[in-house]
């Protein structure tokens, strides 16, 4: 056979190949969250919830889009015009993020920006404001998937996630993908006002039920170390907030 009957048939056999590593990378690029690279627009019955103007505080998640390691996010189309088809959280608890930067004014107590990878597990994060880096999504499992829905992958420890403080006042976060083993994808984040320090202590009287058995603790603050024998239970004290009404 000669070399000039064998070329036809090498070259069909390469394009064979280049169309099945194509496929797969297709399907896993669906599996982990992006249904379509091609922008959706807003009469699109696809076309889910979409946040225009800046990220509210108190949720929902917002959805945003991601390309190979070291790729800048974008948003999800149609809200952001030029970001590809993401599929939704099926929870109903997520809109389509616009184009970034995305803003927030953090309130006088501050936020936590909470990002969580969804859908395959083994992508990672590097999240900006303003153009600095405040930090890394946690290192994630390298197999597996934990859904569409961002509160149970919030949740699996296998799912690269994290919770980053943020100031009172304006805010600018872009976010780049830090590991992307499928190539594309779609995850989540949302702000949240930071919780109120517990700074106080309230207590209830304590009625004991049944016999109390004596026992011996130890105690260690920044005043001193010393043992106790607790002989038995007198006041139950939580931490509080405490605030001036008037």
């Amino acid at each position: 056979m000669s070399t000039r009957k064998l070329t036809p048939a090498i070259a069909a056999g390469l394009l064979l190949m280049l169309f099945f590593v194509f496929s797969i990378t297709n399907a896993q690029e669906t599996q982990n969250g992006m249904e379509t690279r091609t922008p959706r627009k807003m009469s699109d019955r696809m076309a889910g919830p979409s946040l225009m103007g800046p990220v509210p505080t108190g949720g929902p998640w917002i959805e945003f889009a991601f390309f190979g390691k070291g790729s800048s996010a974008t948003g999800c189309s149609p809200a952001d015009p030029a970001g590809p088809g993401c599929a939704p959280s099926s929870a109903g608890n997520s809109v389509f993020g616009g184009a970034p930067p995305w803003t927030f004014t953090a309130p006088a107590g501050g936020a936590n920006l909470t990002v969580t990878d969804a859908f395959l597990r083994g992508d990672q994060f590097e999240i900006f404001d303003s153009g600095t880096s405040i930090g890394s999504t946690s290192i994630p499992a390298t197999s597996g998937a934990c859904g569409d829905d961002p509160d149970p992958c919030l949740a699996d420890a296998g799912v690269s996630h994290g919770v980053f403080p943020m100031a009172a006042g304006a805010h600018s976060i872009t976010i780049k993908a830090k590991a992307s083993p499928f190539g594309a994808g779609a995850a989540y984040f949302r702000i949240d006002a930071a919780p109120a320090s517990l700074d106080h202590w309230l207590c209830y009287d304590v009625k004991p039920v049944g016999r109390f058995r004596q026992r011996r603790v130890a105690i260690r603050n920044q005043f001193e170390k010393m043992e106790y024998i607790v002989i038995g239970p007198r006041l139950l004290c939580v931490p509080s907030t405490k605030k001036l009404l008037q």
